[in-house]
Formats: structure tokens, sequence, C-alpha cells
């Protein structure tokens, strides 16, 4: 267990770990702020909060994840960030979990029009592993691959430089399975309905083609 730990709080995973975060937040606020009226009626549709508070949180949450968002690809205020981003995923994890038990598998709306998938149990365990994330970035909070670092000239002690693009890299390949599973596994599921709805036509079709079987020898 501790040296999982040692392993979280690395400097290259603390950078992947960030820029993963930053990037689900940018792109989630992104697409929300691209289609405000979808978005709204999304906070509507899960019926988690009081009616009066929807029109507030629909109009801010885009800000605050986009704001978040910036700050940890950047690197500044890293801690405060991912602290902030920590009950964000959670009430996220929360409002999907409530819609589940209540029998409803609404659209999750996680990053507006970018994405289409029903909630189920695949996306609220996959709603922890930010959470989990935001977390372990916020207790590590390293300043390595950080702005604030060459800002304030805080880099001693950190990796070279020169290894930042490798886990660049890897961040951006966990970001694409993040974002691109989900959609395919999606896209796989109107595919696989819509042709059992095909299926489902073609044999209600060709039993109403059969022509009624007429006895001859009734009229003989």
């Amino acid at each position: 267990m501790s040296q999982l730990l040692d392993a979280l709080y690395q400097p290259h995973t603390q950078l992947m770990l960030r820029l993963v975060l930053g990037g689900l937040l940018l792109l989630a606020g992104v697409s929300k702020l691209t289609d405000r009226t979808a978005f709204r009626q999304a906070v509507s549709e899960y019926e988690v909060l009081p009616r009066h508070l929807e029109r507030p949180f629909a109009a801010l949450l885009p800000w605050l994840e986009t704001t978040l968002g910036v700050l940890l690809l950047l690197g500044l205020g890293t801690a405060v960030a991912a602290s902030l981003a920590a009950p964000l995923f959670l009430s996220f994890g929360l409002a999907i979990g409530v819609n589940l038990r209540r029998g409803r598998h609404i659209d999750c709306h996680c990053f507006g029009s970018v994405q289409s998938e029903r909630i189920g149990w695949p996306a609220l365990l996959r709603s922890g592993a930010p959470l989990l994330a935001a977390l372990v970035v916020a207790l590590g909070a390293s300043r390595f691959g950080a702005l604030e670092a060459a800002l304030f000239g805080t880099g001693d002690g950190l990796p070279p430089m020169g290894e930042v693009i490798p886990v660049v890299f890897l961040a951006a390949v966990v970001f694409d399975l993040l974002i691109l599973l989900p959609e395919a596994l999606a896209l796989q599921e109107r595919f696989a309905r819509a042709h059992a709805r095909r299926s489902t036509g073609a044999r209600t079709n060709g039993h109403r083609a059969q022509a009624p079987v007429v006895d001859a020898r009734r009229w003989t």
C-alpha cells in the first residue's frame, strides 16, 4: 500500500493526473458553454436540484469547470484547483447514483454534445476515477511541469524538464481513452438497438406480406 501511495505522489504521476483532470474539466466546461440551453435542460432533466437553483447552477458550472481546467493544465494554484474539482466530481457521481436508484437511464451530458452516453453503472464507476485523481493531486500538488515553478523559481529538486514530454504524451493517450471509449460503447449500443429494430420490422413486414391461404374446396 505504501508503494502505491509513493507511486501516486511521484512528480511524473502527479503531472499526468493533473493534465488529464485539466483536460477533462476544460472540455466539459467549453462544451457546455457552446450550448447553454441544452445544458440547462440537462440540469433540469437530472431532477436533483431545487427548481430555483437549476438556472444559477447551469450558468456557473461551465465557467467553474473551464477555469479549474485551465489552472490545472497550466499548473497554477494546483492544490486549490484540485481541491475545488474534487467536490465537483463527487456531485456528478451523486447525481448519477440518484437517478440510477430511481431507475432512470438518462443521457449523461458529462461533456455536453461532445459525448453521448446514457448513465449506468459503468458511468457511475468512471465518475469515481476523476474524484480520486483530484484528491491525489490536491494532496501531492507537484510543481513538476507546472508554470508556477517557472514563474516563482521553485523547480529545485524536480526531474529535468525534458521528461515532461513523454508524460504529456501519456496523459493525452489516457485522456483520449476516457473520452473516446465511452462514446464508442454508446455508438455500439445505438447500432445494436437500430439493428434490433430493423430485424423486428422486417419480421413484422414479412408476416403482413404473406397472402391468406384460401381453401379451394370450400368453393367447389
